[in-house]
């Protein structure tokens, strides 16, 4: 295999594993946000005090995180074997439903629910929070904005490849440049050098 190929083969290879951390970083991009966020609502319900955050900050249409405190009324500390349910209702009838759960979240403090908002507007939230016979509800209101442009929210992450591919070329104009730089050099010394004198007659 020609070096040229060799070249080809490992910039293709380069390329591949930067789409797949790209890929990656914008999962994490998400998960990033979670757990926390703007406070979108806080009442007190029968025993406990219910905290509610989202993300993203601003709120928009699109993949969302709603994270939800739940907390002993009377003692402060947080309720951490609760079933909590995320409802929200768009004007109209449109209905999205999630089960909030602490191995979802980050914080395990939190109960929380990834949910994907179809389109902007005021969205009526309900959380359902229920711990052996206790169960409550509280009620509010959200509004999400427009999606934002992908390219505009992603662009660290999808410039990561071209990057990554434009650094590595440099490396190797850098080294081959190095290497023509050192045979020069090798063949000035050689043709300079002085021939021995001749032995006189």
């Amino acid at each position: 295999m020609t070096m040229k190929k060799q070249r080809f083969k490992l910039i293709a290879q380069l390329w591949r594993r930067s789409l797949l951390l790209a890929t990656a970083l914008l999962a994490l991009n998400l998960r990033a946000q979670a757990d926390g966020g703007l406070v979108a609502l806080h009442q007190v319900a029968g025993p406990f005090n219910v905290t509610v955050f989202t993300a993203p900050v601003p709120l928009r249409a699109g993949p969302v995180d709603i994270s939800v405190l739940v907390q002993d009324r009377a003692s402060g500390q947080p309720v951490l074997d609760g079933e909590v349910l995320v409802r929200l209702q768009r004007e109209g009838g449109m209905i999205l439903v999630g089960r909030a759960t602490r191995e979802v979240a980050q914080n395990k403090l939190l109960y929380a629910t990834l949910m994907t908002l179809p389109e902007a507007g005021r969205w009526e939230l309900e959380v359902t929070i229920k711990q052996r016979k206790e169960t409550v509800n509280v009620l509010g209101q959200v509004s999400a904005g427009p999606p934002s442009p992908f390219l505009l929210s992603y662009w660290r992450s999808l410039s990561l490849p071209p990057v990554v591919i434009g650094l590595f070329a440099l490396k190797e104009w850098l080294k081959r440049r190095a290497a023509r730089r050192g045979k020069t050099k090798v063949y000035r010394f050689t043709s300079i050098r002085p021939s021995p004198p001749s032995s006189p007659r």
